[in-house]
């Protein structure tokens, strides 16, 4: 009997303690709602939703930059919209087109297309310099400063605009082994690149050289001295360099920049001002400027030349526009790239959440179930118990 009083002692404990702790288990699911509460519940299952959770908060965090990226691009897009629109070289190519009839042979007319110009040329560095989320749009790998520096006059006029910008891309990881840019290379996109023979526009006699010039642009050459001793200069006068007048090729240095152009001097007939043009190098900022001093006449253009200049003005802006508009596809196609992307990783996110779910979430309903049956269970354990501990002699007698 004493083996008998022992093994429903031990049966009675054991089943207290294996549905208390049931209960305490379903209860705390309840609760929760989650079937694997720690990693004791379930090493395997608790290892997977950990793995599940690293992939889902990776998706989201790609998914936060993939959004960046689209916005930097779109505000980019809308940018060189307004810089190619009526506000940008769209509306300089009209102030110059009604600067060619003859009524704006006045030179007050022509001042006042000047300043018309110079506000376009101000609003195209404000834009150029632009930035959203802390990157600068068109500033490539530099994108934390301006990408354009701007040298002024006494006046406050804008003199000369530099790119010291990079000239690569700044690529961002916005999926695993998948990198976009979600800035441009300005350099690339507003100044065209194909370097032609420079044009004298002057009545010095001065021509392109036989070497091959770095100038880009517009830039003015002077010619002073006389027959056989002629001075020239592209700078200003800072660095100059002789010429007998017999020479095909002599290089004339900017020492501020280091270009240098190849005259031919054997033409030269007086000294004057030579506004000399590079086909094909033009930037979007230099030819406003360039375009607005000789509208103010600033280098003495010679009249029987204004038509022609002006012409290849605009033919120059026409290039320059044109290389504004090829910035769209190349915006477009990664737009269309990202918001494909962005819709797999969001894909991807919720097929993980979903699997942590299925993994972890608690049916209620079964729950509900086996709390009943435990409870069951454990009530009658307790009884059994309270009937053990409640026998009597007479339990032994019968």
């Amino acid at each position: 009997m004493s083996y008998s009083l022992e093994a429903i002692y031990n049966g009675a404990a054991w089943a207290i303690a294996q549905h208390s702790s049931a209960l305490a288990a379903l209860q705390e699911q309840a609760a929760s709602g989650q079937e694997i509460n720690r990693t004791s519940d379930d090493p395997y299952q608790a290892n997977r939703i950990l793995d599940l959770r690293t992939e889902s908060r990776s998706m989201e965090r790609f998914v936060t930059t993939v959004n960046d990226v689209i916005n930097i691009l779109d505000f980019s897009s809308s940018v060189i919209q307004q810089m190619s629109g009526e506000r940008g070289i769209a509306g300089a190519m009209a102030s110059l087109t009604s600067a060619l009839t003859p009524i704006y042979s006045d030179q007050s007319v022509r001042n006042q297309k000047a300043e018309e110009l110079n506000a376009i040329l101000e609003e195209l560095v404000s834009l150029a310099n632009k930035q959203r989320l802390g990157h600068r749009l068109f500033a490539g790998a530099a994108s934390d400063s301006n990408p354009y520096r701007v040298e002024r006059d006494s006046n406050g006029a804008i003199t000369r605009v530099t790119y010291v910008g990079s000239h690569e891309e700044r690529n961002v990881l916005v999926a695993p082994g998948v990198q976009v840019s979600s800035v441009l290379v300005g350099d690339e996109l507003f100044r065209a690149d194909e370097v032609g023979t420079p044009v004298f526009y002057g009545s010095t006699g001065a021509a392109a050289g036989t070497g091959t010039s770095s100038v880009r642009g517009d830039i003015t050459l002077r010619v002073s001295g006389s027959a056989g001793a002629w001075v020239l200069s592209i700078d200003g006068g800072t660095t100059t360099v002789t010429a007998t007048g017999a020479e095909t090729n002599v290089p004339v240095v900017n020492a501020a920049t280091g270009e240098v152009l190849y005259v031919d001097a054997t033409g030269i007939t007086q000294a004057g001002t030579e506004n000399v043009r590079v086909p094909g190098t033009y930037d979007i900022f230099n030819i406003l400027i360039a375009t607005r001093d000789v509208l103010k006449n600033v280098n003495s253009l010679p009249e029987s030349v204004w038509g022609d200049y002006m012409d290849a003005t605009i033919e120059a802006m026409q290039d320059v526009q044109s290389k504004l508009v090829r910035a769209y596809p190349i915006i477009g196609g990664r737009l269309n790239t990202l918001t494909n992307l962005k819709k797999s990783l969001e894909d991807i996110k919720v097929n993980a959440d979903e699997e942590i779910a299925r993994r972890q979430d608690a049916d209620i309903t079964q729950v509900a179930l086996n709390l009943a049956r435990h409870e069951v269970l454990y009530q009658m354990s307790l009884a059994v118990s309270a009937k053990m501990f409640s026998l009597s002699l007479t339990d032994f007698i019968s």
